[in-house]
């Protein structure tokens, strides 16, 4: 009996490890299903030529960095508007100004600018703004690295700016920019254009319809915050589409350090009901609201530790990995030495897995323990294994007899997903298979049968 009872132990401690992995991964996984990650590219490095550049009695400050913001989302979704409230200001800062070419009247936005006046006004190019998916009026901006499409707005493109360089501007060869602006200048027309709805702004401007941001010709700092601001696109914007769906939201240009926090909404497709269902994803998560979801890549610079899940120092906030940061690999279990399932090498405690018999040795552990038999134990009677999914899994289900069951899975806004009958066997039952076909996100998985109904949440992504 002994034997029995340490056999039976084992397997539910293997199981709940299985189920708390899980949560933990849940926890991350869904707090980032539709942003997969953030590219912040350097763009440009201004040089003592592109200083000499005096429009509107503004010039650039040699040593300055051009950067472009880069959302990555899930193929399908796009973005709907780029915003700031009163639980998640909007917030871009420098240690020091922002530089902004004030030569734009009423084109305050990214998508406003036209390239075509880049030639006669080159550092225009490098203005500071925000917008969603387009650099410029009907060009959409990609990574310089992935433009199919070259250079039109550098050197000889160009009248070298108010001191009229003879060689042209924006031809600065720092490498450390990576790919030169003089070879690709991540702008391209070349990719179909989606149809496009209105475009709609608030919260920027006077009653005059002057921008009083750091973004506008009006003021000139190294500061903006917003608590109700927002710039739409009421149809969504997505990628140029040349490798991923990489959607650009602001180009910011300073010789300071750069520092941003930024809030999405997103409409994302809805496969059981069609259309599309709107997220909002937000950088600070000490506050969500219904809809809304925080995400650690709507920050920078980025905030690096630990984030693999199976470690104790583990945790979603981060968007980065830093070497050496994951130490102590979690080890789930009972932690009170008085209980009769005290296990000595945990490091976390699960108080409700701890029974208190008084003696425990050759005794049934249905009787000695019963919050710990078969169906009263919960979620531990239902494992996944591997949790995130990336393609086939094995399911562990533990039943009290042989008796038929329905295992029903559904997306986390109560939509059934998938429903197939199965035949348990007393104790454990293994069944494998491919789910590989459901789209990213978080699932419920339920087994229910005559005497069991366990569920257990799933994470499905991308390998």
């Amino acid at each position: 009996m002994k034997l029995k009872i340490e056999g039976l132990m084992k397997k539910i401690n293997s199981i709940t490890r299985l189920m708390f992995f899980a949560i933990f991964l849940m926890v991350g996984g869904q707090a980032v299903a539709q942003i997969k990650g953030l590219n912040v590219e350097k763009y440009y490095i201004a040089d003592s030529n592109d200083a000499t550049d005096t429009t509107g009695g503004r010039s650039l400050q040699v040593g300055s960095v051009t950067y472009r913001v880069f959302v990555e989302i899930e193929p399908g979704s796009r973005i709907t508007k780029i915003y700031g409230d009163a639980n998640h200001p909007l917030e871009f800062s420098s240690s020091q100004n922002f530089y902004n070419n004030i030569d734009r009247p009423s084109s305050e936005f990214g998508y406003e600018i036209r390239s075509s006046w880049f030639s006669d006004n080159p550092t225009l190019a490098l203005d500071s703004w925000i917008t969603l998916g387009w650099a410029a009026n009907l060009e959409k901006g990609v990574l310089k690295s992935l433009d199919p499409d070259g250079d039109a707005i550098t050197g000889q493109n160009n009248t070298g700016g108010t001191a009229l360089i003879p060689a042209g501007l924006l031809v600065n060869t720092d490498t450390s920019m990576g790919v030169l602006l003089s070879q690709a200048d991540g702008l391209t027309s070349t990719i179909a254009a989606a149809t496009y709805g209105q475009w709609a702004e608030g919260g920027f401007k006077d009653l005059s319809g002057n921008d009083t941001t750091v973004f506008g010709s009006v003021q000139y700092g190294n500061v903006f915050s917003c608590s109700s601001c927002e710039l739409r696109q009421n149809l969504g914007v997505i990628g140029a589409g040349v490798d991923s769906n990489r959607v650009l939201v602001a180009q910011l240009t300073t010789a300071g350090d750069l520092n941003f926090s930024i809030n999405l909404e997103l409409q994302v497709p809805d496969p059981q009901n069609g259309g599309f269902v709107t997220i909002k994803y937000v950088a600070d998560a000490s506050v969500l609201l219904p809809g809304e979801q925080a995400s650690p890549y709507l920050s920078y610079p980025p905030v690096c530790g630990c984030t693999d899940p199976r470690y104790l120092e583990y945790s979603p906030t981060f968007s980065c990995s830093e070497a050496d940061s994951c130490i102590n690999l979690i080890v789930f279990g009972c932690m009170d030495s008085a209980a009769c399932n005290f296990r000595p090498d945990a490091n976390y405690n699960i108080p409700s897995l701890c029974c208190y018999p008084g003696y425990c040795n050759d005794l049934d552990i249905s009787k000695v323990c019963p919050q710990l038999n078969y169906n009263r134990f919960g979620s531990a009677s239902l494992a996944i294994a591997p949790n995130p999914v990336t393609g086939p899994i094995t399911l562990e289900i533990l039943s009290p007899e042989d008796q038929d069951a329905m295992l029903i899975i559904t997306d986390m806004m109560g939509r059934q997903v998938f429903k197939r009958s199965l035949y348990l066997d007393e104790e454990l039952t293994v069944y494998s298979m491919d789910y590989a076909w459901l789209p990213e996100g978080v699932y419920i998985v339920q087994v229910q049968g005559r005497r069991l109904d366990s569920s257990i949440r799933m994470v499905r992504v991308n390998p």
